[in-house]
């Protein structure tokens, strides 16, 4: 990162030492400092604990957080790391029983993909049985049939579709893992009754497991408790640097792309993609509004100005660089007027067509409008965004040099400070009459930019802006139609 473009001013003091680690995974990241004051410190010795046979190995198997153990007199580290190693344990190699081939964990027999909705609105879940993942657009709620693909070409919030500056579509893949299955299956079937959210404590995941094993379900590593995942890819073929991305293969959508102004539709080929981003939710004890973090791979777009802790008494300030080049899906010195604007959006067909005032479909040159998931150009969220970078520093500079996931950034989370699901109702008022006593903590202003490309801003808020209790009385609240989860409601039961 340029000198040129930080400032330092004086601050207040803190209380935490300067961070001094040989950050071996970070060769090549331009968005992360690597000089931010360590207001999250993670030591290498507990960061053991997180790897199977307590020792950090290249790209080596990490266990899942005891999401029901999350400590209730917590700091925002806590979630900041509890983020960073449900990263590395969803990223862990893992063999697909059904074939023996390797994977990730995220993409093997512990999770679920889920389906598009079909004409009826439903969801399935989809075993991970193949090495070919179908990553098929979403013709939106116009399939037929039980749906057996995942992922949809358009992002959230209107269709709009992402092209990376090489010309890749972006892919999207939403996953959970079984425990989250086994609990929805019985809790539709009213046999789990663990009050009206998702599991946040010991006896929940007890319930939760002696459910499975009774109904023939699985739920392994139950430790994690529920977890919703969502990714983005491009195609492999189209980055500088493929080994630097966790790939998998993949059935995609083809397109005849010979008229600039729609993109048609004509069958799918299978590519190798490459990961980009990922949204991951999970509850955890005292949060069932669950904590809702992402990732994003550090080539991906520039940050905008933002600020940061640098030192005990030193705030800097990073401008937005205009002629930064090499990522993703930033075009250099672009006009300010010129990024993160939509060009095109899948219709009702599948086919790729124009968003007006767009003229023909091309790249989107991105910028990550608040870098750390706060205000960018407020010096007030320095010291949040020091401990997420510092964090990020913590974690990188721990992992053996060359392990793969040292290529992913924590962009940052968000939660509630008191686990209340934003937008519930007061339990003395009417439904119509929306309780705003739910402070969000963290990363307010938290966006992945390969998903919510279009939706970044000061007025856009965070992933509660859509995923609330939208004044539902619980247990609509969490399960409702389009309310915290977007896909619980319309799932079907595994039985």
């Amino acid at each position: 990162m340029s000198n040129a473009l930080r400032r330092t001013f004086a601050a207040g003091a803190f209380g935490s030492a300067m961070l001094a680690l040989p950050l071996a995974g970070l060769a090549g990241t331009s968005i992360l400092p690597d000089d931010a004051f360590n207001s999250c410190p993670l030591e290498k010795a507990e960061m053991e604990t997180w790897f199977q046979g307590k020792e950090i190995t290249l790209n080596g198997k990490v266990m899942a957080a005891n999401s029901a153990a999350f400590p209730t007199k917590n700091t925002n580290c806590d979630f900041f790391k509890w983020s960073a190693q449900m990263f590395l344990w969803l990223t862990s190699p893992a063999e697909l029983k059904s074939t023996g081939d390797m994977t990730y964990l995220f993409d093997a027999d512990g999770f679920y993909d889920i389906s598009p909705e079909n004409d009826k609105g439903v969801r399935r879940f989809l075993k991970n049985d193949s090495p070919i993942n179908n990553f098929l657009i979403r013709v939106n709620k116009q399939d037929q049939g039980v749906p057996t693909t995942i992922g949809e070409t358009g992002q959230a919030g209107g269709g709009g579709i992402l092209i990376s500056q090489a010309g890749s579509l972006v892919y999207y893949g939403i996953h959970t893992n079984t425990f989250y299955g086994a609990f929805l299956t019985g809790q539709k079937a009213g046999k789990i009754s663990l009050g009206t959210f998702f599991p946040t404590t010991e006896e929940d995941k007890t319930a939760v497991v002696e459910y499975a094993k009774a109904n023939g379900l699985d739920a392994s590593a139950a430790m994690a408790l529920a977890i919703e995942l969502k990714t983005s890819w491009i195609d492999a073929s189209t980055v500088p640097d493929p080994e630097n991305y966790i790939q998998v293969k993949a059935e995609v959508p083809k397109y005849d792309t010979s008229v600039p102004t729609q993109w048609t539709l004509v069958g799918t080929e299978t590519r190798t993609l490459a990961l980009i981003g990922m949204h991951i939710v999970g509850s955890v004890q005292g949060h069932p509004e669950m904590i809702w973090s992402t990732f994003e791979h550090k080539n991906n777009t520039p940050n905008g100005t933002f600020y940061y802790q640098s030192g005990a008494n030193a705030v800097t300030e990073v401008n937005f660089d205009a002629s930064a080049s090499g990522y993703t899906f930033y075009a250099p010195n672009t006009p300010v007027n010129g990024v993160n604007v939509e060009t095109a959006h899948t219709d009702k067909h599948g086919n790729i067509v124009l968003t007006p005032p767009a003229t023909r479909i091309v790249p989107t040159s991105v910028v990550r409008t608040n870098p750390w998931g706060t205000s960018g150009p407020d010096a007030n969220s320095a010291t949040v965004n020091a401990q997420i970078i510092s964090m990020n520093n913590n974690v990188l500079g721990n992992l053996v040099s060359g392990d793969i996931r040292a290529n992913y950034v924590q962009i940052g989370s968000v939660w509630t400070s008191n686990g209340i699901i934003p937008e519930s109702p007061l339990p003395d008022q009417t439904n119509s009459d929306v309780a705003l006593l739910a402070p969000q903590v963290g990363s307010s202003r938290l966006a992945n930019t390969t998903m919510e490309t279009y939706f970044q801003g000061t007025q856009m808020g965070n992933c509660f802006l859509c995923h609330n209790a939208g004044g539902s009385p619980a247990p609509d609240g969490s399960f409702g139609d389009e309310e915290l989860s977007h896909i619980f409601f319309d799932l079907a039961p595994l039985r």
